[in-house]
């Protein structure tokens, strides 16, 4: 063998392994759960080793089967019950499209149709893309090629908030004024606030109502979610004080969507909301209508992360996926809610302080479920399997080099 065919060769087997590492790196190969399968005691002793001394006010449940066995409330200096209040950020989608999914059920909305056609006091402006494609799934899977990032800017509780015909047209970010505007292929997958700001304004154009006042007799009431609310912080009481990465006192802020970010809701609040969702008797939905907000729509890096309203955290043994919302917001914001369909198992996570704990707890606890890591941990997994990849390659070198040494002489 030449030296030509020996370095084409090496060339080819590098990048074999390389590629073969990737794959393994996101499918989990190099990464161990906290726990043993099926090891819940493990699960729970070692998930809270994570939460210890944290500068936060944590609510965390563990679900099974539909049914609750293990709730903790730790607290930084606050007293924290299941009736507390946290602000979910982001999360406030995922509670959105169960109402969006109510209404397309009762024939109201069509998920199918263009948000042009249903929508009357606000219009996506022209561009080069044609908006009569971008309907209410692409809205609710972010989907649509709306460019403006969303992400809103925090209001403080002394100052008014934009009215939402101000924030479709001037929507304010934490880096300054964007434009809600197709700025890409219709079927690409960009995360867009100002996607489900168009949301808010159809429930309130289909229904007549504010749409926290229908979330709430709608949405809320009839699943037991008792806590939950849209009203201005300064309204209410029991929410749960936030605090800083240093475990100083953070203030809480206002948003202008309540649909996208502004929902103030309880671990009571999730749990109700989880078993409506895995027990068709006590929810509005039917379960074809459930298991449809968790086909993928939304593709990155080849796997699929999102349906409607929901993101797809890693597939379940059975080819479905584990599904939900994370929430997060700066210095002190952190949720997640995250079910696996195959059990009925779940995870509630509300946090305010504590570096994002609620999204590491859920991490967690999707690679002990499924043995896959989710998809917002794409850059761990591939961290992964740097070390084992290193290896592969200086063995393949190593090899070659060998081989070829030895037919030269």
């Amino acid at each position: 063998m030449s030296w030509f065919k020996t370095i084409l060769l090496t060339l080819f087997l590098l990048s074999v392994w390389a590629a073969t590492c990737v794959y393994g790196g996101v499918s989990g190969w190099f990464l161990k759960p906290i726990a043993e399968t099926g090891n819940t005691e493990q699960f729970i002793a070692n998930s809270q080793a994570l939460i210890a001394n944290k500068h936060a006010n944590i609510a965390y449940v563990l679900i099974e089967n539909g049914q609750v066995i293990f709730q903790d409330y730790s607290k930084s200096k606050d007293e924290i019950t299941a009736n507390t209040l946290f602000p979910v950020a982001s999360l406030s989608k995922f509670i959105t499209a169960y109402g969006v999914m109510t209404l397309a059920e009762q024939q109201q909305i069509r998920l199918d149709h263009a948000i042009n056609e249903q929508l009357t006091g606000w219009q996506l402006p022209e561009s080069e893309f044609d908006n009569q494609t971008v309907s209410l799934a692409h809205l609710l899977s972010h989907t649509a090629g709306l460019g403006d990032g969303l992400g809103f800017a925090d209001i403080e509780l002394n100052e008014t908030v934009p009215s939402l015909l101000e924030s479709l047209n001037k929507p304010l970010s934490s880096t300054g004024v964007r434009e809600i505007k197709v700025t890409k292929p219709v079927g690409d997958f960009q995360y867009s606030g100002g996607g489900y700001l168009m949301l808010e304004l159809l429930v309130e154009e289909k229904t007549n109502q504010r749409f926290a006042t229908w979330m709430a007799d709608n949405v809320f009431k009839p699943v037991n979610m008792t806590d939950a609310s849209y009203d201005v912080l300064t309204e209410l009481d029991n929410i749960a004080p936030a605090y800083d990465k240093s475990g100083q006192a953070a203030g809480h802020f206002q948003y202008a969507s309540a649909a996208a970010t502004g929902l103030l809701a309880s671990s009571h609040d999730l749990i109700a909301l989880v078993q409506a969702l895995t027990s068709p008797q006590t929810g509005q939905l039917n379960p074809q209508m459930i298991s449809t907000m968790r086909e993928p729509l939304a593709i990155s890096l080849g796997a699929p992360i999102w349906g409607l309203g929901t993101m797809l955290y890693a597939p379940t043994a059975s080819g479905d996926f584990v599904f939900g919302h994370d929430g997060a917001n700066e210095p002190a914001i952190n949720s997640t809610l995250r079910i696996n369909p195959d059990n009925n198992d779940a995870i509630i996570v509300l946090s305010s302080g504590g570096e994002h704990i609620a999204s590491k707890l859920g991490y967690e606890w999707t690679l002990w479920q499924t043995g896959y890591p989710d998809f917002l941990a794409f850059d761990v997994a591939l961290q992964s399997a740097f070390v084992p990849c290193l290896l592969g390659l200086g063995i393949i070198l190593i090899g070659m080099l060998v081989v070829r040494f030895k037919k030269a002489k």
